[in-house]
Parts: C-alpha cells; structure tokens; sequence
C-alpha cells in the first residue's frame, strides 16, 4: 500500500521508534496523531513540528484508549494505519518483579494493541486499515531478565498468529525489532546492559515503513536475527550460548 496522505497514529512517539517513524513519514503525510506519556516530549515534537497533531495520555490507563478513538472519530473521521508502538519493560530476575509492573507492562504492551484491533474492526468495517504493532524479537527469542515482557510481547504474537489462522488478516502487521538504540533501555532499569545486536532506530523505521508498504504481516529489521534464528534450527548450540551471554550480563547488573 502507498504511505503517501494517510491519516497515521502513532503511540509511543515523543522517542526511540515512534519518533523515528514520525520523522520518515512526515514528509508524505500532513495527517499524523502523535501519542505518548511524555507532556514535555510532546510539547518538543509539536514545536519541532507544528503540522502534527499531539495527545498526551498514559496507556496504563485503558480507558484513555477510547480518548484516542473518540479524536479519530471527531477529527478524522477514519484512521488509516494505526502505529501501536508504545511499550514498556522491566530488567531484572524475574523472581524480583513486582506484580504491578507485570500489570502495567500487560496493559500497554498487549491489551491497548488487541483492543485496537477490536475497535479498527467493528468501527472501520467499509474503510481499509492497518495496524502495526511493534512486538520484539524476544517474542520468539527469549532474553535473561525480560521475563514478563517476553511474555507480554509473546502473548501479542501468539494473538495476531491465531487472526491470521482464523481469517485472512491482511490488516494486521507485527514487527520483530531486535534491541534498538533508543530511551527505552533507561525506563527498563538504571545502567542495564543492552541485548545483542542493537540497531539504529532509523534502520528500524525505515525497514518498518517498508515492509507496510508492501502490505506484509511480519517485518524482522534485524537480518542478522533473523539469520540467527534460521540457523539455531540446525546448529542449536546457538541459543544456550546466547542465553549463557545474556545470563552472565544480568548476573553482574544484579550484584551493582
């Protein structure tokens, strides 16, 4: 599909990947809704670029989804690609997370995309749409100290396969970003070790907006764990090596 005047939001959009979609795909699209919890984040982007439009909502908070909805409904009338890109995590051994934390990470990373989804689909039945959501790598590939958003965002991959297994589902695209570059580090725990391989965020977003435009269900920006992924079928050895790495790095953290 052609990304060129659609009307676009965006979550998660004031840093890291949203930012860096709002950025490639202003230049052909004067419509985009730029969300996030961040008011002074916000309050820079709109002054940076007057053109887009800004709601500050937390995500914690579900019923602020319908905020989101009731803007579409007033201004727009009609949304056309829908970025579900917020996200939220925590670093540590799982025996030490709080369960308010696994509450909120639920919340943001798995509940506002399926509730999305089921409003895009009974509120836009006669207007083609699409929703992108950003899942993760660790969706397939588990890493040490992410447990409850491994399986946040392994729940929210679990529930577009089974879509696509019950109907076509050609509206609907996940994106397997491995560790990118970005603020998200700093809000998942103080000077936590990064996951290898890290990315750029324009990497991601360019590759994103790609993949949208020829209409795919999967987008993996990172070939290289993609390849990893294909290979570890052959050579298992890879996975436990990885993990023995990773296990190591939040070994150390802990004991800081």
């Amino acid at each position: 599909m052609s990304i060129e005047n659609k009307n676009i939001v965006i979550t998660g959009a004031v840093s890291g990947i949203g930012k860096a979609l709002l950025i490639q795909l202003l230049p052909k699209n004067k419509q985009i809704l730029a969300i996030d919890i961040n008011m002074d984040g916000l309050i820079s982007l709109k002054t940076s670029f007057p053109q887009i439009e800004v709601l500050h909502l937390d995500l914690a908070k579900l019923d602020n989804l319908q905020v989101i909805f009731r803007w579409i409904k007033s201004h727009w009338g009609v949304v056309d690609i829908f970025f579900a890109n917020a996200g939220i995590a925590k670093y540590g051994k799982w025996k030490n997370i709080k369960i308010q934390d696994v509450d909120q990470i639920f919340k943001i990373n798995t509940l506002i995309p399926i509730e999305t989804a089921l409003w895009l689909k009974e509120n836009q039945k006669d207007h083609p749409f699409r929703l992108v959501v950003t899942a993760s790598a660790i969706s397939y590939w588990p890493v040490p100290g992410y447990a409850a958003y491994a399986a946040s965002k392994a729940a929210i991959h679990q529930f577009a396969e089974t879509i696509w297994s019950e109907e076509n589902g050609d509206w609907l695209t996940l994106v397997y970003p491995s560790a990118t570059d970005t603020g998200f580090f700093d809000f998942a725990g103080k000077d936590i070790p990064k996951a290898y391989p890290v990315q750029s965020v324009k990497t991601v977003a360019k590759s994103i907006i790609k993949g949208v435009e020829k209409g795919k269900r999967r987008i993996y920006p990172s070939c290289f764990f993609w390849t990893v992924m294909k290979v570890n079928k052959w050579i298992p050895m890879l996975r436990p090596i990885y993990f023995f790495m990773e296990r190591n790095k939040l070994n150390r953290w802990s004991k800081n």
